[in-house]
């Protein structure tokens, strides 16, 4: 899909800097152009706050169609929160009641800090997310940090200790509420969405020196995001007929 304008919706309280996601995306995509459009869960939009209340999920271990109805708000931890269906809120989202100008080569890209999952058939439960790819793609902050996993010390220790003091330990090896690394990170996930219709639905690389690699562990999301943020060869190259493609339509 030769897409040609990106539509970015912000989570007002995520503390990522949308400015300069747009300014690096640009670099990579040089022919398209950006814009900010009011948070997609702001009080104009109060009525989709109610929608994606269907999207809700309670139990890890059972699809959604099989979901009970009364919602326990615990994560995938057994911590209090709430968890969302990220393909249906996808669906939800994608709505025409909610899309009413969406154009057909547009990307909308929405930023929340929702818990986006997905469900597995591999191990049968949920699983978080921090990107769900598609029209619209949803990109989680709450995900960059709940989903790749922390170093592994940190799962063997924290049985009977603070994690307040974990953490202090293995600061720097994962991205926690707050960081400010958090903005790099986003930009990667925001590549990944768009690569996504380049590549039409392969938007991860196998590459572990490319910036689309699909990171399972945090210290590989802040190798590939942060310390070294670059697109392998062949993306790179995926990213310049792209980019020449559209260059060409707009001279026609």
């Amino acid at each position: 899909m030769d897409f040609h304008r990106v539509h970015f919706y912000p989570e007002t309280a995520s503390g990522i800097d949308l400015g300069r996601i747009i300014k690096d995306v640009a670099q990579v995509f040089t022919n398209c152009s950006f814009d900010v459009c009011k948070p997609f869960f702001s009080f104009e939009h109060h009525n989709k706050i109610d929608v994606v209340e269907r999207a809700r999920i309670s139990e890890i271990k059972q699809p959604f169609e099989r979901q009970p109805k009364e919602h326990k708000d615990f994560d995938l931890y057994g911590r209090p929160t709430a968890l969302y269906d990220g393909f249906e809120l996808q669906r939800l989202l994608a709505s025409p009641a909610f899309q009413a100008d969406n154009d057909d080569d547009d990307i909308h890209i929405i930023f929340t800090d929702l818990l986006t999952c997905t469900f597995s058939e591999d191990d049968w439960r949920y699983h978080a997310r921090a990107v769900i790819c598609g029209t619209p793609s949803i990109i989680s902050t709450t995900g960059m940090v709940e989903a790749p996993a922390k170093p592994r010390e940190f799962y063997i220790s924290q049985f009977g200790a603070d994690v307040n003091s974990l953490k202090k330990k293995l600061a720097g090896r994962f991205i926690d509420y707050g960081d400010k690394r958090m903005t790099q990170v986003a930009t990667g996930y925001v590549l990944q969405a768009l690569f996504f219709f380049v590549t039409e639905g392969e938007p991860f690389c196998d590459s572990d020196a490319c910036r689309l690699y699909n990171a399972h562990w945090q210290e590989d999301l802040i190798r590939t995001q942060v310390e070294n943020p670059a697109l392998c060869p062949k993306h790179r190259s995926l990213a310049n007929k792209f980019n020449r493609r559209l260059a060409a339509r707009k001279r026609i």
